[in-house]
């Protein structure tokens, strides 16, 4: 791992569960009805009740919940609900909800309301709306902070969210390495934290990171007693500048819990949460779904009409481009298709089944990129593997959809089993293509450089639709005198 000091190991993850491995304990209240809640809600807004009234039943909300509900609403009906929200509750909600709406809900309260509730957010959630914030928002905001908060919320919200230190916070519990275990409590009851954090940072007199104490040995030990013999020194750390898939894996490969963040002085700047990484996870999950069709990372389902244009209509252009290689192909047979017109409901069928295989082939290879699985040496397997796997399914799947072509003869005479013999055949050879494309697309565009995600379901939709249509009209035609056809002409595109 990048910036490492060279005393820092992985080393065995924080537990949520004492040795006995007895569980933490459950939140105290009765277990809500989120179901019963939100139809509540419904019922409510339907009826036109007061936005007091409707804050005060999204305030029996857990916070995530509050936050999808506010989310379903109108966004003018959101705002009213969110004013009248205890301030705290509101704060919590706002934190949760997606970044760009969040940042619109901001951007439509008063100034000073709005610096109220970035007040009262956890920093590193503080930071990621106020980087979503136009800048004018967002300085405004942090000048109606008090001077301390500021700066700690400035400083965060120059990081790239999407590294480390974009992710982190600094609300964390720091003691240093040279005090005893009397110093280093009264040193944490006068460090507010709202993280939860079993193990404490310990520091030396520079506040560079030499290790972590667990809250319970300073507990159980002797006030007098130094706090050096206690520290773990063989901790994992990262650096500001990490991308968050590395810390993403740093934490599904050990089962943190949490992991502090240092500078290239090793000096600790804070701390990255489960929580946080949880959060990334999914959103990895749902940009890479995004980019594989054409869409903008940052496209949220609350983005303006102009961001989403922005952000589709290029690959929407490129995708008309690509889509003329198919047509290429049907301009060459154009004849032949003429000649034997009930081919146009065999090829799309091929082309339906090559893209699925290739798109199974994508999907996996893609899962190997993200996880680091797949070594160079390894790629012309993986792509053996890949073209074996779609030429034994082509000839099931070519088979069955023969056998189908045959029977339908029965209802459409012009489909005979010569015809079925020759389209199967023909899925039989596009299928492991299109499997070897769907392969090795991803593995091209990581060894340039390019994020194998993206779009690479358009360039596959394009290679598998020309493979396919090619190799079935290119069998038809060759055997068109055993289908019963003369020799129409080709035609140049």
């Amino acid at each position: 791992m990048t910036g490492r000091p060279d005393d820092i190991h992985p080393v065995a993850p924080e537990r949520t569960q004492d040795p006995q491995g007895t569980p933490p304990p459950a939140r105290e209240g009765i277990e809500l009805d989120t179901d019963a809640l939100e139809r509540e809600v419904e019922r409510l807004v339907d009826a036109g009740a007061p936005a007091e009234v409707i804050a005060a039943k999204v305030a029996e909300f857990e916070p995530v919940d509050a936050a999808e509900t506010l989310a379903e609403l109108e966004p003018e009906a959101s705002i009213e609900v969110l004013q009248a929200m205890e301030d705290e509750a509101a704060a919590e909600a706002l934190a949760h909800m997606d970044l760009p709406l969040a940042a619109t809900v901001l951007v439509d309260l008063d100034p000073p309301e709005a610096a109220r509730l970035i007040d009262l957010m956890e920093p590193d959630d503080a930071a990621d709306i106020l980087q979503e914030l136009p800048r004018a928002v967002a300085s405004d905001i942090l000048a109606r902070l008090k001077p301390k908060r500021a700066a700690q919320l400035g400083k965060l919200a120059l990081y790239d969210p999407r590294t480390a230190g974009g992710m982190m916070t600094t609300d964390i519990l720091v003691v240093r390495e040279a005090g005893s275990i009397g110093q280093a409590i009264d040193a944490i009851k006068h460090q507010p934290s709202e993280e939860s954090q079993t193990e404490v940072y310990v520091v030396d007199e520079q506040r560079r990171l030499v290790g972590t104490v667990s809250m319970r040995s300073l507990l159980v030990g002797e006030d007098t007693a130094p706090v050096a013999p206690l520290v773990t020194r063989d901790i994992d750390v990262l650096t500001a500048e990490q991308a968050r898939e590395e810390v993403a894996d740093l934490f599904q490969r050990y089962d943190y819990i949490t992991v502090p963040v240092v500078d290239h002085d090793r000096r600790i700047l804070g701390m990255v949460t489960i929580d946080d990484v949880v959060d990334i996870i999914e959103s990895e999950r749902s940009e890479d779904a995004q980019k594989l069709v054409g869409v903008a990372e940052d496209e949220g389902v609350h983005s303006s009409v102009r961001e989403k244009m922005r952000g589709r209509s290029p690959w929407l252009m490129f995708n008309l481009i690509a889509a003329q290689a198919g047509s290429v192909v049907l301009l060459v047979y154009h004849g032949f298709i003429e000649a034997i017109p009930i081919v146009a409901a065999v090829y799309p069928v091929i082309a339906n089944q090559s893209g699925n295989a290739g798109q199974q082939s994508l999907a996996v290879t893609l899962r190997g990129i993200v996880r680091d699985q797949i070594r160079r040496d390894r790629v012309p397997r993986l792509l053996m593997r890949e073209s074996l796997t779609g030429l034994f399914t082509g000839f099931a799947v070519g088979a069955s959809f023969a056998a189908a072509i045959a029977l339908m003869h029965l209802i459409v005479p012009e489909l005979n089993w010569r015809l079925g013999i020759v389209a199967g055949l023909a899925m039989a050879l596009a299928m492991p293509v299109s499997c070897l494309v769907g392969g090795a697309i991803p593995l091209i565009l990581d060894r340039r450089g390019f994020d194998p995600a993206t779009a690479s379901s358009i360039f596959l939709t394009m290679l598998t639709d020309f493979l396919s249509y090619g190799i079935f009209l290119s069998l038809a035609f060759l055997f068109r005198s055993w289908l019963g056809v003369g020799a129409p002409p080709l035609h140049a595109p």
